[in-house]
């Protein structure tokens, strides 16, 4: 186990090192990065992509990054590949607290509903090198950022709160849809089932059958201009909703805290049917050795000491080491953010912005409140190749703007 002295000395100022790390938006945040060189004395570069891009770049160019910054579904399609290696737990400062807040039973006690899709079941690696959730002293990705979503309105254009809205037909044009269907597909299996529209015997893991049905109804509300716009990239979205009056539907909380910024006030609705779940991480490249490699170790370390806390909290996401995380937060923060209280002053983002006035509450409740009510976690299904393919061929790989 790391000395917590060690994870913010600089012993590499003479000869300074530096780290690829390959994401997305979510977590590549400028103010993380910044910190991080200061405390490491360590020069990162951020690739940042959206969530479908990375994950090809991951599977396909492990030399190209040494942290890979991204989802833990993503690991059914990257893991077989061997672009990552194993993360060796005895090297991690605090992993028992991360450890703790991982195991099902302390997670039972937040709320957490531990559901088959779950993504930390893919957390350990096995005696044969593949993933699984009985214990070892390896692990595939260290769980970091984690939250509960829902679907995002503009100011109160829907007091409606259940998945279906993002199919009603007062809002043909007005509805924005994530492009991975990992997470899009999702969102409208949500909506299709809340509406009676479809029934599948689990909609985190559609048979063939299944996927030609229900994209088959999806190509009806295309044709219909049901949507809006079906981004990729965050900053699409936000621009988005920055433009159109009444527009509902898939959005991060990262974009909703940008929104809020700027003036524009979104809500994230808490569906009735309950939250589309997902779960962050950091992983090492398999071409990670020697020096770079220790350097690696050292980056997760930090995440470990609870120094991004802040900026991710302030970001609107969740981290598992909260004993770490809480010490770092104004108790106003705390309280509003994990707690679900009532904000006794403005609440800001990373950059100074007021992004919840005081007395205002943030939607869903607390972290066991919102947690516990995940419906299903972002995934990626057994037949995930056949549901991509017909998926772009549906929405073309530059969908965007559709009006």
């Amino acid at each position: 186990m790391s000395d917590p002295q060690s994870i913010t000395s600089t012993p590499f100022i003479a000869k300074q090192l530096k780290l690829t790390v390959l994401g997305t938006s979510v977590t590549q945040i400028p103010s993380i990065k910044e910190a991080a060189e200061h405390d490491l004395g360590i020069s990162i570069k951020y690739i940042t992509l959206d969530g479908a891009a990375a994950q090809r770049r991951c599977a396909l160019q492990p030399h190209s990054f040494d942290i890979y910054d991204q989802w833990f579904h993503d690991l059914d399609l990257v893991w077989p590949t061997g672009s990552l290696q194993p993360i060796d737990t005895i090297k991690l400062y605090n992993w028992e607290e991360i450890k703790s807040n991982s195991d099902n039973d302390v997670l039972s006690n937040f709320g957490f509903k531990i559901l088959s899709s779950h993504p930390l079941r893919q957390m350990y690696v096995q005696l044969d090198g593949r993933l699984g959730s009985k214990v070892s002293d390896k692990i595939s990705m260290l769980p970091t950022v984690h939250n509960s979503d829902g679907y995002a309105v503009y100011g109160n254009s829907s007091k409606n709160n259940s998945w279906s809205t993002m199919l009603d037909d007062r809002l043909r044009g007005k509805v924005m849809l994530n492009a991975d269907p990992a997470i899009g597909a999702l969102d409208m299996l949500l909506a299709m089932t809340a509406k009676n529209e479809i029934q599948v015997k689990t909609i985190k893991d559609l048979t063939i059958t299944e996927i030609e049905n229900f994209l088959r109804l999806l190509s009806k509300y295309k044709e219909q201009k049901q949507f809006y716009t079906i981004w990729t990239d965050e900053a699409d979205a936000i621009d988005a909703f920055s433009k159109c009056d009444e527009l509902i539907g898939s959005l991060w909380w990262s974009g909703a805290i940008k929104l809020r910024a700027q003036g524009v006030k979104v809500k994230m609705q808490k569906p009735v049917e309950g939250y589309r779940g997902w779960c962050g991480g950091l992983s090492l490249s398999s071409k990670l050795n020697g020096e770079k490699l220790e350097t690696a170790y050292r980056y997760l370390n930090w995440w470990l000491s609870g120094e991004p806390a802040r900026f991710i909290t302030l970001n609107g996401a969740y981290l598992f080491n909260q004993n770490s995380v809480r010490k770092r937060l104004e108790p106003n923060e705390w309280g509003f953010w994990y707690s679900g209280k009532a904000a006794t002053k403005a609440i800001i983002d990373n950059d100074g912005n007021e992004i919840y006035a005081a007395g205002e509450q943030r939607e869903g409740g607390n972290y066991g409140e919102r947690m516990g009510y995940i419906k299903v976690w972002n995934t990626v299904m057994t037949e995930h190749n056949f549901l991509q393919r017909k998926w772009e061929q549906l929405f073309g790989k530059s969908y965007i703007g559709y009006k």
